[in-house]
Formats: structure tokens, sequence, C-alpha cells
């Protein structure tokens, strides 16, 4: 409901605005911050809640700034004037919502919102009649005199807010003397009747026998006094004075006619039906539970996060040629290691080059695929087009076929396409990272085969450690923003290396994955060591990344694919806080609950997080789905044995049935494709499947059993190994 009333907002207003549901009484405008507060009404009536958003909508549009700088009369009086005009202007601009502001105050009026069942409305003051004839003047009878007839008049004139203050200084100063008549009325019966209830012997208001109000003699009305000239005979109301030079300055009686809560002293007058309006809608609103948080993303995005592939590569470069070429000098054991580093680094790149002359044939294969994929959509996408020329092929036919003319095929050309592979660079990664890396770099390959642009991305948190820290001067930074530290996206792979800078490279994360679990014993440099999963982290820095990949590879359609082997811990925000022993506020972690919610003011939606810290992943791909649509979003779930239900359970929740179909695929091959999660299609696969190296060995007295089993193992890791690899190419051909 909350998403429909918000998009009913934002169509009204025809721009952006910033929506936010909080525990407040009534819908509230900032017309600076360009902010919508709409509380979480109950009523079960849609007219209601439209007609509500309708009129905020309207201030939205209409109400200038100054409004918050009014203050010679009540801001009540300036709000039920401004109220009948920016409803008209509302109604002017869309004229469907006269019939909704009509169904809206009919129900208001039916359940008494304005507290007037059983009172009588002529003995309320101009303001709070005006207020009722405007807003149920159609459901009750509000009596006017003749004279004050001349404010509903110049009410449907109303055009700018200076008309709106203009009648609101009259209305406050009718009001004021209607005010002090009746206490005059008051007080003259309590003097000669002093034990008499004077709510039975009270006159209406004073007026004569004609129904004239007391201001409005004989000798005015023939002079043709109205309540638009009382602003020029002296009824100025004593809130304002005339400086020299001509402005209105305000008095000092103004602010002492204010209380602390910013209302006008009991000898002002006030608008009831306003205050029994609003205290009526605040019935409306459940203001019980936590109150909701909105959060956005850091100010700006800090460039320390980002690891260029230039520095990477500087940094690998140096650390495996100071092993290829070792000193020669120091102790017993520091040449012992030297040796062992060296004895290391030879059988990683034995390994490399096996790898390499194993991958040509996976490479081949996607050309191979992709090139028929792009075919057989390009033919499934062209047209076909006669021409004015006749074809003299076909001549000879004239006397049995009338399809004479040339025809022209039109394909029309492909999207170029771009990746970005984010690769979970996590201690539990260790027992698979170099499997993974091995897929990685397969399709690196491929896709430096066909042209396409791609990047690859370490996302980690032990790379760089930044401490944290709340000094005074720059606490409110973090206010009310998701607070992003302590990781790194480090760029190791690119496609705008040269050829040699780029085999270097693969050649040295072969190198650096085969260093980590023990693996090779080869090293590694001490800022590339493995620790936690941010993941999160690297969704939000998407938002910088992908813009930045898209504008400097000139790509139209964008895939990015995570490689990870389990969920990414939760963001905190900064929360403001009062502690009774300090002095002032301070901004301390908060944790991210279901009563927060995601701001992204670049696509003004606003995404609900959960209490489970596990989905925070998802609400960050909604939000990167809705600002990047143009891009596909994978995600490639590395799952051990343990972890399945886990998996399973988050994609598929608790459908019993669909539960049981993906256990059986599972059981029987390790891995499952889920297309109803947040990602635009997610694959779990066994961590151990990725092991491209599965060959068909077995000893020379084996069985016949023993030789098929093997076979059929060999050719299920071929076949598994290809899964992802297949998928890929139909995504992108």
């Amino acid at each position: 409901m909350n998403i429909v009333k918000e998009s009913l907002a934002k169509l009204l207003a025809q721009e952006d605005l910033i929506v936010e549901h909080r525990q407040v009484s009534t819908a509230q405008f900032n017309v600076e911050t360009r902010v919508l507060t709409l509380p979480t009404w109950s009523h079960k009536e849609n007219a209601v809640v439209d007609a509500l958003i309708a009129h905020e909508v309207g201030h939205a549009l209409y109400t200038p700034n100054e409004w918050d700088f009014i203050k010679e009369i009540p801001m009540q009086f300036v709000n039920v004037v401004e109220d009948i005009r920016i409803e008209m202007q509302m109604k002017r601009r869309y004229p469907g919502l006269s019939k909704t502001f009509y169904k809206g105050y009919q129900i208001l009026s039916d359940e008494d919102f304005f507290k007037i069942e059983g009172e009588d409305i002529s003995e309320f003051n101009i303001a709070d009649r005006l207020n009722l004839w405007w807003k149920i003047g159609n459901y009750v009878d509000v009596p006017f005199t003749d004279d004050e007839k001349v404010f509903t008049e110049e009410a449907r004139r109303l055009e700018t807010f200076e008309d709106a203050l203009a009648l609101a200084r009259k209305l406050f100063a009718y009001a004021k003397v209607e005010l002090e008549q009746q206490k005059k009325e008051e007080d003259l019966l309590d003097a000669n009747n002093p034990f008499e209830d004077l709510s039975e012997g009270r006159s209406e208001k004073g007026d004569g026998a004609e129904g004239q109000h007391p201001l409005f003699d004989d000798e005015q009305s023939q002079q043709g006094n109205t309540p638009n000239q009382l602003e020029n005979e002296g009824l100025d109301y004593d809130d304002q004075t005339v400086g020299q030079d001509g402005e209105q300055k305000e008095a000092t009686g103004t602010e002492a006619g204010r209380n602390e809560t910013n209302e006008f002293a009991p000898n002002v007058p006030q608008v009831r039906t306003a205050d029994d309006l609003e205290s009526a809608l605040r019935d409306l609103v459940q203001l019980q539970g936590e109150e909701n948080v909105y959060v956005e993303f850091p100010k700006s995005f800090n460039a320390k996060c980002m690891v260029s592939n230039d520095e990477v590569s500087n940094i690998l470069n140096e650390f495996y040629t100071n092993i290829e070429n070792p000193s020669g000098v120091g102790d017993e054991y520091q040449l012992q290691m030297q040796k062992y580093y060296i004895d290391g680094l030879k059988t990683t790149d034995a390994e490399y080059k096996k790898f390499k002359i194993s991958m040509q044939k996976e490479v081949n294969y996607l050309v191979k695929e992709f090139e028929m994929k792009k075919a057989a959509d390009g033919y499934a996408r062209a047209t076909v087009s006669r021409t004015g020329v006749l074809d003299t092929s076909k001549l000879h036919t004239y006397k049995y076929n009338e399809d004479l003319f040339r025809k022209v095929t039109t394909i029309p050309d492909g999207k170029s396409h771009g990746l970005v592979f984010n690769v979970d660079w996590s201690g539990s990664m260790g027992n698979c990272i170099k499997d993974t890396m091995k897929q990685v770099l397969t399709l690196v390959t491929f896709c430096r085969k066909v042209g396409i642009a791609y990047d690859v991305y370490l996302f980690s948190d032990s790379y760089s450690y930044e401490q944290e820290n709340y000094r005074i001067e720059e606490k409110f930074e973090h206010k009310n923003r998701l607070i992003i530290k302590n990781f790194s996206m480090v760029n190791v792979l690119s496609s705008g290396c040269n050829n040699r800078k780029h085999d270097r490279q693969m050649h040295n994360l072969f190198r650096l994955v085969s260093a980590m679990r023990g693996y090779d014993s080869c090293g590694f440099p001490r800022q590339l060591g493995m620790g936690g999963t941010p993941l999160n982290e690297a969704m939000v820095a998407m938002n910088h990344i992908l813009p930045e990949f898209q504008k400097r590879t000139g790509v139209q359609k964008m895939h990015l694919i995570n490689l990870t082997d389990g969920e990414g811990f939760a963001i905190p925000y900064g929360r403001e806080v009062k502690r009774y022993y300090e002095e002032g506020t301070m901004i301390t972690k908060g944790n991210i609950k279901s009563n927060v919610h995601l701001r992204d003011r670049k696509t003004s939606k606003v995404y609900q997080f959960s209490n489970d810290q596990y989905n925070q992943t998802d609400t960050f791909i909604y939000q990167l789905r809705d600002r990047f649509p143009q891009c596909e979003f994978m995600n490639i779930r590395l799952v051990a044995g343990n972890d399945w239900y886990r998996f399973k359970r988050a994609c598929l929740g608790y459908d019993e049935e669909k539960i049981a179909a993906a256990d059986a695929i599972w059981k029987k091959t390790k891995s499952f494709i889920c297309t109803s999660s947040a990602y635009t299609v997610q694959y779990a696969l066994h961590s151990k499947a990725l092991d491209n190296e599965t060959e068909f060995e077995v000893a020379e007295d084996a069985t016949k059993a023993q030789i098929k089993r093997a076979f059929v193992k060999s050719l299920g890791g071929k076949k598994m190994n290809k899964k992802i690899l297949t998928s890929f190419i139909e995504r992108i051909a």
C-alpha cells in the first residue's frame, strides 16, 4: 500500500518527491527539502487517504517557502485559506480530483472528524465556518451573514499565495472583533445575572435585527466598507508595526501572544475545527512500534576503497620477481625459505602451462557456441522487405510467379556487452578459490577473444584497514547514512590492458590463488591475504563502478557476476544518540532492521530492509536493478554440502513442493538454477564441482565396474564444468 501511495504522490506532483512514512499525526510537506511525510493511516476508505495525499501534494506544488515566516497571525488562519487555494489549483490541474475530494470529505463529515455533532455552527468564528464551508459545506449547512459572504467570494477568487495571505489577515482581524464582542456580551451578562448559566443566555454573537455583524453599522454600509477594507480602517490587529522604510515588522506583542508550543494566547481567536480534524486524523495513525528510519548512501564514494589494476599488478610483479631472483644472502633459515619459495613457484608455473593448454579447449567451445547462438539470434531478428527493382534472375518465371522483385534482408545490430566479475576473497573461499579462479580466467580469455569488455574485482576487507574514527568535526558525515569502511575492490584483470600485460596478470593471479590454503608454497603479498566477506559493501560500490565501467568501455548492456560461497555481514548506519552523561549528541552504529529504509535519491525509490541480515544483499540488488536497468545481475553461489539447506530456503521459502523438486535436482546434479531471487538468475553449485581437471584414471587391475564409474565421474565433472559456461553464453549471445 505504501508503494502505491508513494507513486500516487509522485504522479500528482510530476516530480520525484521524497516520500517518507513516519509516526506523525498527519501528512506534512517540507517545501524546501521536497520531502513529503505520510503517516500510515488505518482508514479503510482509499478516498480519504487519496484526498489527504492530493492535499499535501498541492502544498508541494503551490505553497512557497515563505510559509514558515508568517508570524503576525496564527498559522491556522493562513492554513485555512491556503488549503482552499491549493485544493482549487489541484482540481483545476486534475479535474478527476474533484470526485476524490468530494468522497474523502464526505466520509470525514459522516464520521464527525470536525467534531461538530450537536454544535451550533453559527456560533463558530469566521475562520472555522470558512473551513467547514470549503471542506464539508456540501453535507452540512454553514451560515454566513450577507456581509460575511464577501469572504467566501474572495476565497473562490484566490490565485496566489499573496492573495491567501491577504485574506487570512482579514479573517484574523474579523475574528478578533468577533471575540472581543463576544467577551463584552459575556461580561455584561455576568454583571447583570451573576448566577445565570451563561451557556443558556448567550445571544447569537450580538447580531442585530438585520443579522448584521457589529462591525458593519449602517454608516459603514452606506460608505461601502467591507471586510476587504478592514486593514485600512485602523483594525491592524495590533500584531505588526510599520517601520520607517515602509516594511511590515513584528511588534513585540507578536511573540508575547504565542505560547511555548508556537500557538497564540487564549485571548486570540483559534480555529478549533482545524485542531479537531488534526486530532481525529491522529487517531487513524498507528503510532506503536519503532519509528521508521531513512538511510542513504555515503555523500561521496571513498576512493581509498578502489585498488587500481596498475597498483595490484605492480604489487604482484614486484613480489614474484623478488622470488624469481633471490638475494642469495642471509642466515640458514632465510636461504632455506628462498629455496622453498622458488621450488613452489616452479611447481605452480608448470601447472599454469598445463592449465593454459586445457583451457583453450573450453575457450574454443565457448567461441563456437557464442557464434552459433549469435547467428541464430540475428536470423530470428532479421526482416525481409521487397524493393522496386526487378530481379532479372526471376524474369523467366513471370508466367507463374508474381514475386519478381529483389528482396533486402535487414539484420538489426546487436548490443555490445560488458562484464564485471566480483570474486569473493574471504578465507572460506580458500578451499575452492583456485578452481573458481580457473573458471574466471577461462571466461575472460573467451571475452578477450570475441571482443567483450570486462573487469575482474576481488572484494576484500584485508587489503587495507581503516580504523573507525568518530571525531566531533566529522561525526555528522555518517548521520542516517550507511557506514562503508574497511573494504576494498581490487581490480586484478581488465580488458583495457595490452596482451603482454594481461598475460602476466593472469600468470601472477594463478600464482596468487595457488598460494592460498597451501596449494603451492609460492607465497603471496601481505595486502592480498584473505579475510571476511564484504559482499554488501561491494554491492554499494557497484553504484560507482558500473557507470564508470559503461562510460569507459562504451558498452550498451552490462552483466554483473558475483562468485561467492556465502552471505556478507550487515552494514550499519550512523545513528544519532544523546547520552545522559555526555554533552551534545554523538553518532553510533545503528543496526539495520525492518524499520530501516534505504532511500536512493537518483531514482527516488525507497527500499525496506528486513530483520534478517542475510537478506540485506537482496535489498541492494533490487536497488541496483532499478538504477541500472541495462544490467543483468547473476550470482554463482558455491555451496558446501551443509549449506544447501539455507540456500534453498532463501530462494524458495517454505514451498515444500518446490523444495522437494530442488532437492532432487541437487542430489542428482549438485547444481540448481534459481530465477526467483533478487538476482536475474542465481546458480547454486557444489563447491567441489568447479574442478575442471577431472581425468579418466583407473588402476591397471581395475574391474569393468570400476572403469565404468571412473568414466562416468570424469564425464560428470566436465559436464558440470560447462554448466556455468553454457549459461553465460546464452545470456550474452
